[in-house]
């Protein structure tokens, strides 16, 4: 369980950001470093529309794209859990966050009174964003949008992005729209991602820092074969971005084989195809459960085990344990000594996506806390909480000579 230390582990969970560090030089380096989509001398040929950096405005052209990314975590990446920390942690911590969180300088909180406002507005904020355009209409601050369109595509009214799809061509690409773009291979490079989905080696907890996915990548078979993070989580260049909160995808990943035999039951689980740690990161928790039930379906004997790495802070931050499977590796989970009367077997695996902010958010809760951030946890843990869902289930019956 987490320590009863809530405000400074929020405070520093939250101020990883503020050092996630980009491990490579260079282009991408300088791409991430301070992104501004807006600077410099502004297009005046170009229409309202294409200086418009809303991702509904990006959806008049790019519809699919809009439509993925509109039901991903990156377009919810300004959540309510967020922001209702925010009058705790303060102006230049809050502004921390939001370099993975709401990564563009446009998007960063000004002054306090924006940031109280900000709380206000994501109260009123209707769940994902409308494609049917109105220029004219009023909008929140683009930092409502979370890691948005131009996030990752637009620097100085430049667009970027990976080599023309037709042509592989890199470089200026001209086009009419927007002045067309810049192609570059560094879109399609687990690189590109880094520099929020891999914390320093400064900031390790036990020799790992708390999210570590590049170089478990790094390390992993998928690396050497030149299996990009794209290749799952962006397939066909699509901008879902599917992970730990998506059964069907976590599914694709896992290899499950029950075992029943005597008095033992046994399943066992394979990483075949996550390029990194099951769980990468901190905050989900899976639970593998085996159940001995009687010829009724009652429940005579269970065990259970977790899949995760558990964190706590408590005078510095500490490892408590870490089960997670890596690339490649199978794990057996063994139940023995089945109890006589046990007709069948139930083997389960249950996700808890957000079980790490869980006890962040209930700590919070515990604490005093202004109204519209209280609304806003209280929120955050209810999505949470329906976030959860059951990746595996299997039902084994006993033979009658093996029950007794």
């Amino acid at each position: 369980m987490l320590k009863r230390l809530m405000p400074p582990l929020a405070v520093l969970l939250m101020g990883l950001f503020l050092i996630a560090a980009t491990p490579h030089q260079g282009w991408l380096e300088s791409y991430w470093a301070k992104p501004v989509a807006t600077g410099g001398s502004e297009p005046h040929d170009w229409s309202d529309l294409e200086r418009d950096m809303a991702p509904e405005a990006c959806a008049q052209c790019h519809a699919a794209q809009f439509n993925a990314w509109q039901e991903s975590q990156h377009s919810l990446a300004y959540s309510p859990g967020l922001i209702g920390q925010f009058p705790h942690l303060g102006l230049s911590a809050s502004n921390g966050c939001l370099k993975c969180h709401a990564p563009l300088a446009e998007q960063r909180l000004p002054d306090m009174p924006q940031l109280h406002a900000s709380l206000a507005a994501k109260l009123k904020q209707p769940l994902g964003f409308d494609r049917e355009y109105d220029m004219d209409a009023p909008r929140l601050p683009l930092r409502h949008a979370g890691v948005t369109c131009a996030a990752c595509h637009v620097r100085g009214w430049q667009r970027f992005g990976p080599p023309q799809r037709d042509t592989g061509r890199t470089g200026p690409v001209a086009g009419a729209a927007h002045g067309g773009f810049t192609g570059s291979k560094k879109f399609s490079s687990s690189q590109f991602c880094a520099s929020c989905h891999q914390f320093p080696q400064t900031y390790a907890i036990n020799g790992k820092p708390m999210e570590n996915t590049l170089v478990e990548w790094q390390q992993s078979r998928f690396a050497a074969e030149g299996v990009q993070c794209q290749t799952c989580h962006m397939p066909d260049r699509k901008h879902a971005f599917k992970g730990i909160h998506d059964a069907g995808m976590v599914r694709k990943g896992l290899t499950f084989k029950p075992v029943l035999k005597g008095n033992t039951a046994s399943l066992t689980i394979t990483s075949t195809w996550i390029g990194h740690a099951f769980p990468t990161y901190v905050t989900p928790k899976v639970t593998v459960s085996m159940l001995a039930l009687d010829r009724q379906g009652g429940v005579l004997e269970q065990k259970a085990w977790s899949i995760e790495r558990r964190v706590a802070y408590s005078n510095g931050w500490q490892e408590l344990s870490d089960t997670r499977l890596l690339p490649g590796e199978s794990r057996v989970f063994t139940f023995e000594h089945l109890p006589q009367r046990a007709a069948s077997v139930r083997f389960s695996v249950d996700v808890v996506p957000d079980h790490f902010y869980k006890g962040v958010y209930q700590g919070l809760l515990a604490d005093s806390q202004q109204s519209d951030a209280k609304q806003l946890i209280e929120r955050a843990l209810q999505q949470a909480d329906r976030n959860d869902y059951q990746l595996y289930l299997y039902d084994e019956e006993r033979k009658a000579n093996e029950a007794h």
